[in-house]
């Protein structure tokens, strides 16, 4: 029979447990403070580095691991993709039930990616071999979402440093997830020196965990002064154009010819005698300008007289014998010929399709309904337009991808990024989007041309760097003259992922050598 006073002690332990639960997600929903629009927030890297502290300072057993990373996880993605449910207060409100059950999804399903590589640190007999498992597997892992379940490589840590482009150099050499390996490592070694006061110790190791990543960066910068690859035979003006149109206006029949005198008014609101390529949003056209001519005449309007307009657009197209949709992306001259296009190849999952739609439950009918099922086009398919350098196109959501969009035995100049953000309303999604297509320009050595429907519209030379751009929800265009230097050849570029996938094998390799040389931790 259990006693009063044992009784009581469980349920202070259960108390306990749950307070400890609770501040373990509120460190994680600030710690996604460090990525825009917020970046470089002191207490979302303070939130981190304390997190990092409580993960190493004692020898948990696994289950205790997991259970405080999982919910560090859960807090970090919960809030830090959060701007998801705004999507679900577009369509009259009707989803807005839902807005808990995808909160709590996310937390579930993403807090795995911080807490498996927290299981490992039991099999590190000092503190230094913990550490260097844990970033390195929570590399892997960040590696690993970009494709398990169709991936969704969204805020991969690195970008976090996407505020200065300064500090996003590392990723022309290793990638963005060599860059959240450094920023990770830099993290850790913070937490060390802490731990280390609070032990009345030094841990020397935390000063190399410190220095490298700085030592990485400063080499890196290497990369703002890399000679081109190709270079353009003159300057190019381009003009990008945001109407900032409501989501809820965009698909509005009695709106839709608004919406598109709005591109053409707006486009012309300045001479386009010197414009060499105008850009659209996703979707910009709502017509199907393969056949309808009336709208194609009011189109060329809003094309330069020596340039071209390229626009979002959803094409009639087939595949396998059936009329589908594509969600493409059409360039046009002055006389209204498509000269060349690009259909999505990494279509959105529950936006543009939905996966097992036949073996859903009823209770996910109303959201079936609602989402259609578009046609996949080919990967990394370049558009070659002549008069215009070389270009890959990516449609929005296909910009987070990493060595997705360009085809490395085929480098193009530049990388043209339709979107529509209008989707997440004034939230971080927006800016989180736009700190992927800088990253996509370092990566890559190549120039990004990213014009959105409702913003952020940007362009990004090659080096990460925002040349010009228009705010969030800011109706206008901006005009920015090209450098003469379009791309540069970058080692990430030429071999992708395999640089930093050795770089952790590298690491694995350094933290079991220091793991068999040290059997405890020496304090």
């Amino acid at each position: 029979m259990t006693t009063p006073n044992r009784h009581s002690s469980r349920t202070i332990a259960f108390s306990i447990s749950i307070l400890k639960t609770l501040g373990l997600l509120c460190l994680g929903a600030v710690a996604s403070l460090i990525f825009p629009p917020f970046v470089n927030a002191f207490f979302g890297y303070l939130t981190l580095i304390v997190f990092l502290c409580l993960l190493f300072d004692k020898d948990y057993n696994k289950k205790q691991l997991f259970a405080r990373a999982y919910a560090f996880g859960f807090g970090f993605f919960a809030i830090g993709f959060s701007w998801i449910n705004n999507a679900l207060l577009i369509d009259e409100e009707k989803f807005i039930t839902f807005i808990p059950l995808v909160i709590c999804a996310i937390g579930f399903f993403f807090g795995l990616f911080w807490a498996i590589p927290a299981i490992f640190i039991t099999l590190g007999r000092n503190i230094y071999t913990k550490t260097i498992l844990f970033c390195c597997l929570f590399t892997l892992m960040e590696w690993i979402r970009s494709f398990i379940f169709t991936g969704f490589p969204w805020n991969l840590l690195g970008t976090a440093l996407s505020f200065n482009y300064q500090l996003i150099q590392p990723a022309a050499y290793i990638g963005t997830y060599g860059l959240s390996l450094l920023l990770l490592i830099f993290c850790c070694g913070i937490s060390l020196i802490l731990l280390g006061l609070k032990h009345k110790t030094f841990y020397s190791g935390s000063i190399f965990f410190i220095l490298i990543p700085i030592i990485a960066i400063i080499l890196s910068q290497q990369n703002l002064t890399a000679s081109a690859e190709t270079t353009a035979t003159k300057p190019l003006t381009i003009r990008l154009v945001q109407p900032s149109i409501p989501q809820t206006f965009k698909w509005h029949p009695a709106l839709l010819y608004k919406n598109f005198r709005q591109y053409i008014d707006l486009t012309r609101s300045k001479s386009l005698d010197d414009i060499d390529l105008v850009v659209w949003g996703e979707t910009a056209t709502p017509y199907d300008l393969d056949h309808d001519t009336e709208h194609l005449e009011e189109l060329v309007t809003a094309v330069p007289p020596h340039g071209f307009l390229a626009t979002g657009i959803l094409r009639l197209g087939m595949e396998r014998g059936k009329r589908v949709l594509y969600n493409s992306l059409y360039i046009l001259n002055h006389a209204g010929e498509i000269k060349d296009y690009y259909d999505k190849a990494h279509l959105v999952p529950f936006g543009e399709y939905l996966p097992f739609r036949d073996y859903l439950p009823d209770f996910m009918t109303p959201v079936a309904n609602v989402v259609g099922e578009l046609g996949k086009g080919e990967k990394q398919k370049p558009i070659r337009v002549s008069g215009l350098p070389s270009m890959s196109g990516a449609i929005c959501y296909e910009s987070i991808f990493p060595k997705e969009t360009i085809n490395p035995e085929s480098k193009t100049k530049i990388l043209l990024i339709v979107a529509n953000d209008g989707w997440y309303g004034i939230s971080a999604g927006p800016y989180q989007h736009l700190s992927a297509a800088q990253m996509r320009a370092v990566e890559e050595g190549i120039t990004v041309l990213r014009s959105a429907n409702t913003g952020i519209s940007a362009v990004i030379n090659d080096k990460g760097k925002i040349l010009s751009s228009i705010p969030l929800n800011e109706i206008a265009i901006t005009d920015t003259i090209l450098p003469q230097q379009l791309s540069h050849p970058t080692l990430y570029g030429k071999a992708g992922d395999s640089v930093p996938l050795r770089l952790l094998i590298l690491l694995l390799v350094l933290a079991l050598v220091t793991n068999k040389n040290t059997t405890h931790t020496k304090k």
